[in-house]
């Protein structure tokens, strides 16, 4: 066989017929008039991006003047809602908990939270509706959520101011629907877990704004009574407590129990501002809840319980260390430690008569109660009468004062909605047992529970749940508890399947 012909090597050679291709020339002088032209383009879109800017600045300047500073933001998040409910509306509750930080941002007697979870119920359950694709709670929840708002409408008429009875019932209709909303909307484990990191999200942002904001304190009767508490967004510091110990046990349940890394940072990092600001609102009934919280959710999420014990050390060692040497607020955290012992010893404290009162109130309306917000002037009028004084919102008591306002019926409805969860959560566990424990769909519920722990626990010593913030933290926290255990239920492998 003969060798293949040689072909030529040196520069600038061409094999056998190759065409010389000629150097395209570009004509002289356009290009600068291309860039002349582009640097036009890109002037004129400045200049129309600056007008419109003006333009909507102005409008959203003129809504809030005329309609208050609430008008503003609805101007944008009405579109941003209507957008999510069209194109995805999986996005809509998350959305809805992502402007919890803004708090009591208000025109009139509506909250900014409040007017964002109508609109996100709106967007969520009206183009549900039209396609006839609503998602109820389990009947173990339904039943009880549907036994007090009965409750509440036959009540309303026994309460002495007729207008707080209706704010007051159209805001807990609004939240039952929240939970309608978030199983109809949140379908996915994926969606589910996008709601608990915008819920994470929310308490870290207020967990900044409440530590920029606090300034210093000082105690007064062994730490009974201490001003300059961090307050944040909210009205008064008990309220940023039950917020914080919330999303705190929220927060270390998904850093310690996912095995996603971003999923555990974001945990993590939110579990230390909510910490911070938990200790900085120096509410000893927040504190108590916060303990029963983690403690609930070492029982119910076992991966979590080594990291919870060197956790809870290495703080009790930082905060003795730190307290010793007078440090920041420590000192103060540790009077108000040590002053649960001592019961008289704030004269400002008013729980025995509060309580007293209450049982009072309970004994004159046992079956329906005085109404939604009848605490307030019931009790104020009868104190007065008997030489006290007596001017608080509500009975200092999750149990009392809902016995007070909804009588012992509306008290059965709570506590049979606390057994429907447990049951729901039991069955959750039981479908899950053969995944395994870093499956989200198996720790995911307990962790939710466990984090509604803190409600009851300090509600035992306070009722925070006025705020309508800390009320719909509660609420999604609540309605994601009954979506995780329908996920769970509904992934769980059957007999003849082997575990995802």
């Amino acid at each position: 066989m003969s060798p293949p012909p040689a072909t030529s090597t040196r520069p600038g050679s061409r094999a056998w017929g190759d065409v010389p291709r000629r150097p395209r020339r570009t004509p002289t002088g356009a290009a600068p008039a291309s860039r002349a032209a582009a640097r036009t383009r890109g002037a004129a879109a400045l200049a129309a991006l600056a007008f419109a800017g003006a333009a909507l600045g102005l409008l959203l300047a003129g809504a809030g003047l005329v309609a208050g500073p609430l008008a503003p933001l609805l101007l944008v998040l009405a579109p941003v809602l209507v957008v999510l409910a069209w194109r995805r509306p999986d996005l809509v509750v998350p959305t809805v908990a992502l402007t919890l930080p803004l708090g009591h941002v208000g025109a009139g007697q509506v909250d900014l939270v409040q007017l964002v979870t109508a609109l996100g119920v709106v967007a969520v359950l009206v183009p549900a509706a039209a396609r006839l694709d609503w998602r109820l709670p389990p009947w173990p929840v339904a039943v009880p959520l549907g036994l007090f708002l009965v409750v509440a409408v036959l009540a309303t008429p026994r309460a002495r101011d007729a207008d707080l009875a209706f704010r007051l019932d159209v805001q807990l209709l609004l939240l039952v629907l929240l939970v309608v909303a978030v199983l109809t909307g949140v379908r996915t484990a994926r969606h589910l877990t996008r709601l608990v990191v915008a819920l994470l999200v929310a308490g870290a942002a207020s967990s900044v704004w409440a530590l920029a904001a606090s300034g210093p304190t000082e105690s007064f009767y062994g730490g009974g009574v201490v001003t300059g508490r961090a307050v944040g967004v909210f009205s008064q510091p008990n309220e940023l407590g039950l917020f914080s110990a919330v999303l705190l046990v929220l927060a270390l349940g998904v850093g310690l129990g996912s095995a996603a890394p971003r999923l555990r940072a974001t945990g993590m990092v939110a579990a230390g501002l909510l910490v911070a600001a938990l200790g900085a609102s120096l509410s000893r009934g927040a504190w108590f809840g916060a303990l029963a919280g983690v403690v609930a959710l070492a029982v119910l999420v076992a991966p979590t319980r080594r990291a919870l014990l060197r956790l809870g050390a290495g703080l009790v060692v930082v905060v003795g260390v730190l307290g010793l040497l007078g440090v920041g607020p420590l000192g103060q955290v540790l009077d108000r430690v040590a002053s649960l012992g001592e019961a008289g010893a704030n004269p400002y404290d008013q729980r025995p008569l509060i309580w007293a009162e209450g049982l009072r109130l309970v004994a004159e309306a046992p079956l329906l109660g005085h109404g939604p917000g009848g605490y307030f002037l019931e009790a104020a009028s009868d104190s007065l009468r008997a030489g006290a004084v007596l001017e608080v919102e509500h009975a200092h008591h999750l149990l009392l004062n809902t016995a007070v306002e909804f009588g012992l019926l509306g008290l059965a409805g709570l506590l049979a909605l606390v057994a429907g969860l447990g049951a729901v959560l039991v069955g959750a566990r039981r479908a899950t047992t053969s995944l395994p424990p870093t499956a989200a769909t198996r720790w995911l519920p307990g962790v939710l529970a466990a984090a509604l722990v803190p409600v009851l626990a300090h509600g035992m010593l306070d009722y925070p749940l006025r705020n309508p913030v800390v009320l719909t933290t509660v609420w999604l926290v609540l309605a994601a508890l009954v979506a995780a255990c329908e996920h769970a239920r509904a992934a769980a492998p059957t007999p003849t399947q082997e575990p995802r």
